[in-house]
């Protein structure tokens, strides 16, 4: 990825547990690809573009890497063993700032996690990481941003629970947020259909919105790290 297309310089971010590293398509694609493939239903609730292959991916690639609100990461898992899913046995899933806002100083946090990496120690490390680089100062290496937001489908409770265990504030539900792909879990686009006139307009889903913000950052940050620390 070229990191000067970022609002921020994107870097390697780790700990004993958990690297993420700058995504690179030579490296991650292929193996990121065949997760896709392999386990559909890991997109049952994100409005994730169909991937039939690599070529299908690196457009999806392309419109990230050159946004300078968005940034992916490719999640390491440092603790297992040769052998298991993934490049070198650890290549466990990905994460993303999206829409990240400068001037504003906000962002959002999106997170995939492969299957044979889910309830374990990975998630959570991956997603810590990534909020202490937002949310510390710069002073302690972070971006000093004032606001990290965590957006699910308003159905994915495992994905509302995490948010909430991380230690995110239930806002609310933005109704009818976005349009979302067929042959997932949607609500239905008759009512739209009947409202601009359309016949191939898609369903659409209601989101249930999480964040943290800078003002209960020194409060959270202690159990973040703690949490960081099981296994």
């Amino acid at each position: 990825m070229s990191t000067a297309t970022f609002h921020y310089e994107q870097r390697r971010l780790e700990n004993d547990l958990v690297a993420l590293e700058i995504f690179e398509p030579s490296v991650h694609a292929a193996p990121f690809v065949e997760m896709i493939k392999a386990h559909p239903d890991m997109f049952t609730y994100i409005p994730f573009p169909t991937i039939n292959d690599e070529a299908d991916f690196m457009r999806l690639y392309e419109g990230i890497s050159s946004s300078p609100g968005d940034c992916l990461f490719a999640v390491i898992d440092k603790v297992a063993s040769p052998g298991e899913v993934g490049v070198n046995g650890k290549f466990a899933g990905v994460v993303s700032l999206i829409g990240t806002n400068k001037d504003d100083a906000v962002t959002e946090m999106g997170v995939i996690i492969f299957p044979a990496f889910q309830r374990t120690h990975v998630a959570t490390n991956a997603i810590g990481l990534l909020l202490l680089w937002t949310l510390d100062p710069p002073s302690a290496g972070g971006l000093g941003l004032r606001r990290v937001a965590w957006r699910a489908h308003a159905e994915n409770a495992a994905s509302r629970r995490t948010a909430l265990r991380i230690g995110f504030e239930f806002e609310g539900i933005a109704r009818w947020d976005r349009v979302f792909p067929r042959g997932k879990v949607a609500l239905s686009a008759e009512a739209l259909r009947i409202k601009n006139g359309t016949q191939e307009e898609q369903p659409g889903r209601h989101t249930a919105v999480f964040s943290i913000v800078w003002d209960e950052w020194d409060e959270k940050r202690p159990q973040v790290v703690a949490l960081m620390g099981r296994r």
